[in-house]
């Protein structure tokens, strides 16, 4: 991950706790290191399947740029407003307490979010500690005309990482995917592409598949296809995607 630029002042304690949460989410996300709570429950996870995904509401976390991005707009176009809920995620007691609480509450939710790291690391280790199943987490970097996502899922997501590979081609835009899977060394799928012409202004793209893909896993039949970019500022940066179910 490139380094941002050296600034000569002293962090404070609070940048540094920062920094360093920062950095010890994204090498887990390298490394695998979240792979035990990427743990599938088989029985409950094809019940599931078979019910069907609108079966249970959604809930789709946020933070910052990413709540005026297209990532929203594709979780509408697979969940019905009765049953999609939108929260802005923050670090204080009180998301904290009531989050901590739906994960326990036994109430059956999939919950799909694209964060800022601190968030995401937060986020992940309540889920974890709670014993509920995460079956999908994604590092995704974001520029003008390309992006990369470094994805870890399980059985119950196979398969999303190639149908979010098939969407990025067809966009046009410069992208690098790599996927892996719990408790294997070796990356189980990879795929790169060139941008291809006015890719620039279709790069946030990826965002709307990745939340129309996220909010149904089990969507293969959807011809569906990313909405143009539109008026939408670009969505750049660095950010983590995760699903977690209860």
């Amino acid at each position: 991950m490139p380094s941002m630029c050296r600034n000569p002042r002293r962090r404070s304690n609070k940048e540094s706790a920062m920094h360093v949460t920062r950095r010890s989410f994204i090498k887990g996300i390298a490394l695998g290191g979240f792979a035990g709570v990427l743990m599938a429950r088989p029985g409950r996870a094809l019940a599931r399947a078979a019910a069907g995904v609108q079966s249970r509401p959604v809930l789709a976390l946020v933070s910052g740029a990413v709540e005026r991005s297209a990532f929203l707009q594709g979780i509408a176009e697979t969940v019905p407003g009765e049953f999609l809920r939108v929260q802005r995620t923050d670090h204080g007691m009180g998301f904290v307490r009531d989050f901590n609480q739906l994960l326990r509450s036994g109430q059956p939710t999939r919950i799909i979010g694209l964060v800022d790291d601190a968030s995401a690391a937060l986020i992940v280790e309540l889920a974890r500690a709670s014993g509920v199943r995460v079956p999908w987490l994604g590092y995704h970097a974001a520029s003008s005309g390309h992006s990369r996502h470094r994805l870890l899922s399980t059985e119950s997501t196979r398969g999303c990482a190639m149908r979010l590979g098939r969407q990025l081609s067809a966009c046009g835009a410069g992208f690098s995917l790599s996927e892996q899977r719990p408790h294997h060394a070796e990356t189980s799928f990879e795929l790169a592409a060139r941008p291809g012409n006015g890719a620039a202004g279709d790069s946030d793209r990826w965002a709307a598949a990745l939340g129309f893909i996220l909010a149904a896993p089990d969507a293969e039949r959807s011809a569906w296809a990313p909405p143009a970019a539109g008026t939408r500022p670009l969505l750049a940066g660095n950010f983590v995607s995760f699903a977690i179910e209860t």
